[in-house]
């Protein structure tokens, strides 16, 4: 897996003509690394160029006496490190001012690896000078520190007088910021390496996540402008700003007088400080980066994260109880996975400092969401067991000294009563025993028939060892009471409260509990529920006798919901060939009755086909008239399917919710299985409904360019379908109006074509070429707009009116 992408660079300076990004001359950026947005140079020119003091240009000093700058900042999502130096004369001219700034962004901090941003003070790839072009190279990831690592800051720190004293309050200052009691802080020196060195050993006690968010700029000229957390003045810029004892804003750290503001040292520089001057900064370091992960995101740190850390990884341990009891909540509580080289030494030092019952429960319950090995499971489980059993119980368990843990827990759950049996097993669970029923087996059937009496109890059978073997017992208890006087009640239960529980068992659908168990599971469980239990039951369906296959099935699924049409094809498929009757004739035909719309779909007239194969469906008139019009369209398409022409008439009767639900047969039927004029034959003689279906579907292949002649035959059948006798006037009318619309779009090589479909009855083709020539007898050319309005006007008026021109499709076809 690659690494972060790296650092994007710019450089700024004064340009000369043709040197910078901009082209002209002035200060510009020279010079940046691919990819580098406006807005992101934007927040470099605004935030991190060198300053240099108006004073000291004034005065002329010698370019050697300003001292470089590095400034860092994170606004806008990005994190911006910059060093600068002064240059004195403009590339253009000889005013002062001139500087060079080389900055390095990235968004992702991880690009920095462990590097403090003022670790890089001295670090030796820094730019200097102009590139030779308006591009120049990026920076890799992980950039080397140069002196500045982590030995030689903690070195330089322990040079310092009053070093641990100093770094006590630098890093205090530092872990209080952007917090609400967090100040600005002020360093005052005419040295950058000695603040610098402050910046990088406390920023080095933050947590990598926090010590990226600390701005700061060293040198500011203008400390009162700027906006970064962490300033450094020259002294000769100081002034007033300069005294630890007045309040200027700003804790200040005075180096060149060696006196700071007054702070107190927060709870983590007291934990971290000592120990990096003492001990492998690199592991204190370590440390604090875990104690941040733990923590998340860029929150400061609580101590239980602090003293999480400096046990596993500086190995420090825990004296008192109370101390490791916050170990054991903190292992409680974080989130998982954690390290096994993290909670292994947190939870053996935690056992090692003494524990109370609660804080041993708490451990076990840990050492259920971590790794703590086996040979440390085994020490918790130890301490914790006898005393767990024993309160639960209510007094000490008494057993012989050799017996096992599984005899012990199997005499304590037969001395409880039934309503604390769950607590005893689940103790044994989480203690890895397992009891075995034959050594409580009285107390087993009480604790059955006590169960089955108080169902609504949230107990955990999944979590028993030998759940199993107590469901069956329930099994038992339950199958006899449905079998009893009260059964009613108990398959109420089974609804409510058992058949989450027993579905995973209910195997047998001849069984009583079962097949109420999985008539329940389609009743209220998910869909993704209901969906295994059909199928499941279905699947068993083939190896169930014949006779009452049928009862058994239907019982175990839909005795308390109704099927789906797809599950009653399904069901219906399972069963033989023969005739439904008695009860389940009835329940078939109710279902039907609310899954067949009056408006039914194709899917839904396939079902009802199926059931009438088996029966009669007696005092479902609905059904059986909706089932004997489909019953004609089917034997009209089988006719053709077979290629036989079927009467033409045939569809007349049949009315319009069964022809839409089969529309999308029909109608190809029309077009492609039956010779044109076959096909106007049963245009001629079709019914209101099926008329104004034709109507409706047929121009949806009139453009069909894949199959021009199954296009010019529905154009042709719209034709004849506006012209029938049984054409209600508002629907020809309708449909007149878009067949001249369309032919008037569609161009004059289509009419031949349509009249040849017409071919076999002259008086169809006459009144064909009658429309055309009407129709072209309405077209005006050279007259002013105003009649041309008139016209149209005219026009649309016989859209709605029987026409006056010659060309009536509805008087012409009237009565033929």
């Amino acid at each position: 897996m690659s690494g972060p992408p790296g650092f994007g660079s710019l450089y700024y300076t004064d340009c000369v003509p043709g040197q910078g990004t901009r082209g002209g001359a002035g200060f510009q950026f020279q010079a940046v690394s691919p990819g580098i947005a406006h807005s992101t140079m934007s927040l470099v020119q605004r935030t991190s160029l060198y300053e240099a003091p108006v004073t000291w240009m004034r005065e002329q000093r010698d370019v050697a006496d300003y001292p470089p700058s590095l400034t860092h900042v994170f606004d806008e999502g990005l994190y911006v490190t910059a060093r600068g130096r002064y240059l004195g004369t403009e590339a253009n001219g000889a005013r002062e001012g001139n500087q060079f700034t080389h900055a390095v962004v990235t968004a992702d901090p991880e690009t920095y690896g462990l590097v403090r941003p003022a670790q890089l003070w001295d670090a030796p790839w820094w730019v200097e000078r102009p590139a030779p072009t308006t591009e120049c190279d990026p920076l890799p990831a992980d950039p080397a520190a140069g002196p500045w690592g982590l030995d030689a800051v903690r070195e330089w720190v322990l040079g310092r007088p009053d070093g641990e004293e100093w770094l006590l309050a630098v890093h205090s200052a530092l872990d209080r910021l952007h917090t609400p009691e967090g100040r600005r802080i002020l360093f005052i020196s005419g040295d950058a390496s000695a603040v610098l060195g402050w910046l990088a050993a406390g920023t080095a006690l933050l947590a990598q996540a926090r010590a990226l968010r600390v701005g700061f700029r060293v040198f500011a000229a203008n400390p009162r402008q700027s906006r970064h957390d962490v300033l450094a003045v020259h002294d000769d810029w100081a002034g007033s700003l300069g005294n630890p004892d007045r309040d200027n804003g700003f804790l200040v750290f005075n180096l060149t007088t060696g006196r700071h503001s007054a702070v107190a040292p927060t709870d983590g520089a007291r934990l971290w400080v000592p120990r990096f001057l003492r001990e492998d900064p690199y592991d204190v370091v370590d440390a604090i980066e875990l104690a941040q992960r733990l923590a998340g995101g860029e929150q400061r740190l609580a101590a239980a994260e602090r003293r999480v850390a400096a046990v596993a990884v500086l190995g420090e341990p825990v004296e008192h109880a109370v101390r490791a009891a916050e170990l054991v909540e903190w292992l409680r509580g974080c989130a998982v996975p954690q390290p096994e080289e993290v909670v292994q030494p947190v939870a053996d030092v935690a056992l090692q400092a003494g524990l109370d019952l609660g804080a041993l429960r708490a451990l076990h319950e840990a050492a259920g969401r971590h790794r703590f090995g086996p040979e440390l499971d085994e020490r918790i489980t130890g301490a914790l067991f006898a005393a767990e059993l024993a309160e639960l119980a209510g007094a000490p368990v008494v057993a012989g000294p050799d017996a096992t843990s599984a005899e012990v827990a199997g005499r304590a759950a037969g001395a409880v009563p039934p309503e604390r049996l769950d607590d005893v097993l689940l103790l044994a669970t989480r203690f890895g025993v397992a009891p075995q029923i034959a050594a409580f087996a009285d107390s087993a059937h009480r604790f059955a028939r006590w169960w089955v009496d108080h169902p609504e109890v949230p107990l955990r059978p999944d979590r028993w060892s030998c759940g199993s073997d107590l469901l069956d017992l329930v099994r038992d208890e339950l199958t006899a009471r449905l079998n009893g006087r009260d059964d009613a009640k108990y398959r109420a239960d089974v609804g409510e409260f058992w058949w989450r529980r027993l579905w995973p068992t209910a195997t047998d659908p001849t069984a009583v509990l079962d097949a109420a168990v999985t008539a329940a599971a389609v009743a209220f469980g998910t869909p993704d529920r209901r969906r295994k239990t059909v199928e499941g039951v279905l699947a068993q369906a083939p190896s169930l006798p014949a006779e009452h296959r049928g009862g058994w099935v239907w019982n175990a699924l839909f005795a308390r919901a109704r099927p789906t049409a797809e599950e009653l094809t399904v069901l219906l498929g399972t069963l033989p060939h023969s005739p439904l009757t008695g009860w389940l004739e009835d329940a078939v035909g109710a279902a039907l009755d609310e899954l067949v719309r009056p408006r039914p779909s194709a899917a839904e007239l396939d079902l009802l086909a199926l059931v009438y194969d088996r029966s009669a469906l007696p005092g479902r008139d609905r059904l059986a008239d909706l089932s004997k019009e489909d019953a004609g369209v089917r034997r009209w398409l089988d006719a053709l399917a077979r290629g036989k022409a079927p009467r033409p008439s045939a569809l007349a009767q049949v009315k319009q919710p069964v022809l839409t639900a089969r529309s999308a047969e029909i109608v190809p039927a029309l077009l492609e299985r039956l010779r044109p004029a076959d096909a106007v034959a049963v245009v001629e003689r079709a019914g209101v409904d099926l008329l104004e279906l034709l109507l409706r579907e047929l121009p949806r292949y009139w453009d069909d360019r894949e199959q021009p002649d199954r296009a010019d035959v529905a154009v042709a059948l719209s034709f004849v379908a506006i012209g029938a006798a049984a054409t209600p006037q508002h629907a020809a009318s309708r449909a007149e109006h878009v067949l001249l619309n369309w032919l008037k779009a569609a161009g004059r090589e289509r009419q031949p074509r349509i009249a040849r479909v017409l071919a076999g009855n002259e008086q169809l083709v006459a009144d064909w070429h009658r429309m055309l020539g009407t129709r072209a007898a309405k077209v005006t050319t050279g007259r002013t707009e105003r009649a041309k309005r008139a016209d149209r006007d005219n026009e649309a008026a016989e859209d709605t009116k029987p026409s006056k021109s010659g060309w009536r499709l509805r008087g012409l076809h009237k009565g033929r």
